[in-house]
């Protein structure tokens, strides 16, 4: 069986979900450095936050899909 983890979705169209998760990753390095600022770090902090959502909402979809496939409601072809 293959999902498709990462499939775009509209809210962060433009990004897959390894992409968001490295963004988040490299938001919380450049906290975690000493010369960054408070005010990037605010902001890095709220793009993260926006990536973790985004990151989340993917996970959820493909965790449903997984039930729904589980539970014979879902095709091979629909993953």
């Amino acid at each position: 069986m293959y999902i498709r983890i990462n499939r775009r979705v509209d809210s962060m169209a433009d990004k897959t979900f390894t992409e968001s998760l490295q963004a988040l990753q490299n938001a919380a390095s450049e906290i975690g450095r000493q010369t960054t600022s408070l005010e990037d770090s605010l902001r890095l902090f709220d793009e993260g936050m926006k990536e973790a959502e985004y990151c989340k909402k993917i996970l959820d979809d493909a965790e449903q899909r997984i039930q729904l496939f589980e539970n014979g409601e879902l095709k091979d072809a629909q993953l």
